[in-house]
């Protein structure tokens, strides 16, 4: 009864003029860590404030950076007094931000608790479910949770769903199964975007399987997916790891052509491409160029 009266009370007594900038500001300027977990669950009473996702994630980035998970646990489950935690979209958000942090289990908690709360689950927090275990590398997991729940809760997986379960593969190294997805979307009607050919170039390229690769290259352009500057970063570090600069100058020519232009992640990732091509052959001088 306490909580119920504390929270309509600060609601009704919040000022205007309270300013959400200024208590990110000082929640972004706090260095004591206690005392930011502190002031992050005083702000959470504020209605406006608890809309800000931004201010969530870059607070608990901050602790499971520090590795305070205990803290994170701390603000996550102070947001479950307020009523927003019937609202699927609040409650997704918790699930992915304890996945952020690899906190997979809180965040199944988090999803298996909604009923109670009389919260719909769909395909959103299904998603944020899914995105819990991926970050948290529970990679089977992710598989696991896209055979099971469709069924048992009712829900058609979406393209985000299938670009999940797809990083999820690639990234167990599972390429066929990872290029079996793809299969599947077509089946269901699911069209692929840039993301889920990005995600499958990125792993095929960067671990040695060239000419599937290539194949996912052909079927991106065969959908009308126009190829952007990861596609490109991925199909070079394809080139250099299969040794072939004849292609690697050409593909540049028509990045140039295009008006690609690499990003410093994609810089670092062909860099880091070029030294373990070089390293293969030998080619200590190379290596040095490159580090210099």
């Amino acid at each position: 009864m306490y909580r119920i009266l504390h929270r309509a009370f600060c609601t009704a007594a919040e000022p205007a003029t309270v300013s959400i900038k200024s208590i990110s500001e000082d929640l972004y300027k706090e260095v004591k860590l206690k005392r930011l977990v502190e002031k992050f669950k005083k702000a959470s009473d504020i209605d406006r404030f608890r809309k800000k996702k931004g201010i969530y994630e870059k607070t608990v980035r901050r602790l499971a950076g520090a590795k305070r998970f205990r803290w994170v646990c701390d603000i996550l489950e102070h947001q479950k007094q307020y009523s927003d935690i019937s609202n699927e979209g609040f409650s997704a958000r918790l699930i992915f931000l304890y996945g952020k942090s690899g906190m997979a289990k809180h965040a199944r908690m988090v999803f298996d608790e909604m009923p109670q709360r009389k919260c719909n689950r769909t395909v959103l927090s299904f998603n944020a479910l899914l995105a819990a275990y991926l970050h948290s590398r529970k990679f089977n997991v992710v598989d696991g949770l896209f055979k099971t729940l469709p069924t048992q809760l009712s829900i058609e997986p979406d393209l985000v769903s299938y670009n999940t379960l797809i990083k999820a593969f690639c990234e167990k190294g599972c390429f066929d199964s990872a290029l079996s997805v793809l299969k599947e979307m077509e089946e269901k009607g699911v069209n692929p975007d840039s993301i889920t050919f990005n995600t499958l170039l990125d792993g095929l390229y960067s671990k040695g399987s060239f000419e599937d690769g290539e194949k996912v290259w052909g079927q991106m352009v065969a959908k009308n997916v126009t190829p952007d500057v990861r596609s490109y970063s991925s199909k070079l570090v394809g080139l250099f790891r299969e040794n072939k600069p004849d292609e690697v100058d050409e593909l540049s020519r028509e990045m140039e052509k295009v008006g690609v232009k690499l990003d410093l992640f994609c810089i670092k990732a062909v860099v880091n491409a070029v030294i373990k091509c070089c390293l293969n052959n030998g080619d200590l001088d190379e290596v040095k160029k490159c580090l210099g």
